[in-house]
């Protein structure tokens, strides 16, 4: 049913994902360096996302779905571990023998997981509800 928006809603739904994932990101990225590169990500994903939709012939709609879902998905994966995954890494410039809290990494595999069967469940049901 969703899939069924019209294109140019499914393109101001992925603008919105890109605004929302960039802000966020710029709050979540306590490591300057790294802030800097998070602008990469809606490009990296517009590519991959982008490519993927081009070489399986998927509708704009889909392709943009996927977009729009991943670029949420990473603020949503990462903002519950923030302070924990900047503490890691302060410890591992000082010591690079550290290694990373197993909660937080739990939490990242864990809730990506998750995140990526509901995306695919999503799709899913969008599809036959547009079939």
């Amino acid at each position: 049913m969703f899939l069924s928006l019209s294109t140019s809603a499914w393109i101001l739904i992925a603008a919105g994902a890109t605004v929302v994932n960039v802000a966020a990101m710029q709050r979540i990225i306590q490591i300057p360096k790294y802030r800097k590169k998070q602008f990469w990500l809606p490009v990296i994903g517009l590519v991959g996302v982008g490519a993927r939709g081009l070489a399986q012939s998927h509708a704009w709609a889909e392709t943009l779905y996927l977009y729009a879902a991943t670029m949420v998905m990473f603020p949503l994966l990462l903002a519950p571990v923030r302070g924990q995954v900047t503490r890691d890494y302060y410890r591992w410039v000082e010591d690079p023998t550290t290694r990373t809290s197993k909660a937080a990494m739990a939490w990242i595999l864990t809730s990506s997981t998750i995140m990526l069967v509901a995306i695919a469940a999503g799709l899913v049901a969008g599809k036959k509800a547009g079939a």
